[in-house]
């Protein structure tokens, strides 16, 4: 099998230290096994000596080696017996991408970055994403790691967190960021029109079908499949959809002719996807090709931080033409947002149409988990923090206008400043 071409990479990755991965058995005798790599070269095989040692009878003592790269790896066939093989086809040395698999006698072995979980970047906003709190960095640390591979993603938020945000974002920082971005909500659309839609068609291949059709497989070449709600995936196109991420391979609705497919799949959910499959509404060979690398979006409730950050954005993307108001920050960030970023950013274009107050005709909030004196003190720290943002922001970080304003001593002010991370030099 001859080298596959070599996607233009981006100067600044070049330089960067490899990506440490996750090499995981998906099928075989070894089915679950796992291997952490960090660094270096790696050896396969059934032999003692050998980093990753299988039991399969079809896998050769000392049977191939994997060499870390910057976004890829570098697999070398050591002389195997029955080879190895890459998408159906044997090879000896070949780079693949992180996210990728390859066949080794009957053990499938993937390669999948191995993400640090306790990274935090060291941005505020990432493609369209915006925030500053622990959870949004740690999510935009995972981000950035994760994006200049092909490694499927799974998404996993509630209702109106921006799961269709981050795949855009992880789309505009990969290496595919040149081809289209093309978007399927799985649950749209009636089960019935689902393959014909993802594969196309051919004239005749049903009623109605009255000519050619391209499907969304074929529109993503070279760029992102996004399946968002996949968990509405019906049953008969999962098995389908399965070949197609194994082989790369597909056939149009009606036609015999096996195309390529060249995309990226990132999907999305707000089910648990995982007991999902465990209770057998899902596949669970497709959810743990899908969950290759699964981002987790936190609530908005939990990042209360970033509600003063959000809110003054789609007040300015709604055309404000000043800061929005102390008193309205605090409300706005005292609240639990059930609806998340989507019920915040409606609030505020609401608001700033109809000139009302930015909380209009909102439910009473849920009852919270805490006891009174945990929630005081919450709803006190978050008044605190985005009524001193909101007047940092109006004075330019003048830390004397602020205090007169605010009634408060500059010796007191500096304390509330350092209590909740605000310095006055970020809003000059």
């Amino acid at each position: 099998m001859d080298e596959p071409r070599t996607d233009t990479i981006d100067p600044s990755l070049l330089s960067a230290a490899p990506l440490p991965v996750r090499l995981v058995v998906l099928a075989g005798p070894d089915a679950g096994l796992q291997l952490e790599v960090r660094e270096g070269t790696v050896l396969v095989g059934t032999h003692a000596d050998c980093q990753l040692k299988l039991t399969d009878a079809g896998v050769s003592r000392r049977h191939l080696s994997l060499e870390l790269t910057t976004t890829r790896v570098k697999v070398n066939d050591l002389g195997s017996k029955n080879g190895t093989r890459y998408l159906g086809a044997k090879f000896t040395r070949l780079e693949i991408p992180l996210g990728a698999s390859v066949d080794l006698g009957s053990t499938t072995l993937a390669v999948l970055p191995l993400l640090r979980p306790g990274a935090l970047s060291d941005k505020q906003v990432l493609g369209g994403l915006l925030g500053r709190s622990p959870s949004m960095r740690r999510l935009f640390a995972q981000l950035e790691q994760v994006a200049p591979t092909d490694t499927s993603c799974l998404i996993h938020g509630e209702t109106g967190t921006g799961k269709e945000l981050v795949a855009r974002t992880l789309h505009e920082l990969s290496l595919r960021a040149s081809g289209p971005l093309i978007t399927l909500d799985c649950g749209s659309i009636t089960s019935s029109l689902v393959s014909s839609v993802l594969f196309g068609h051919v004239r005749g291949a049903f009623t109605g079908a009255v000519k050619d059709s391209l499907g969304l497989i074929e529109a993503a070449s070279g760029g992102t499949l996004f399946l968002d709600e996949v968990a509405s995936l019906p049953a008969d196109v999962q098995p389908v959809l399965l070949r197609v991420l194994e082989s790369r391979t597909f056939q149009r609705v009606g036609e015999g002719k096996v195309r390529t497919a060249d995309f990226r799949l990132v999907a999305a959910t707000t089910k648990d996807l995982q007991r999902e499959a465990k209770e057998g509404r899902f596949r669970s060979d497709l959810y743990f090709r899908l969950a290759s690398i699964t981002l987790e979006l936190p609530a908005l409730r939990e990042r209360l931080d970033d509600v003063p950050l959000l809110a003054q954005h789609f007040a300015t993307q709604a055309g404000a033409k000043a800061p929005l108001a102390p008193a309205a920050m605090s409300g706005l960030s005292a609240w639990r947002w059930p609806g998340n970023v989507r019920e915040l950013k409606n609030a505020i274009d609401r608001a700033i149409t109809f000139g009302e107050a930015p909380l209009p005709d909102l439910p009473a909030p849920a009852a919270p988990k805490e006891d009174f004196h945990q929630a005081r003190d919450k709803a006190l720290a978050a008044f605190e923090r985005s009524y001193l943002e909101a007047l940092l922001e109006k004075h330019q970080g003048s830390a004397s206008a602020v205090s007169r304003e605010a009634g408060i001593a500059r010796s007191y002010l500096y304390k509330l400043l350092e209590t909740h991370g605000l310095s006055p030099d970020d809003f000059r």
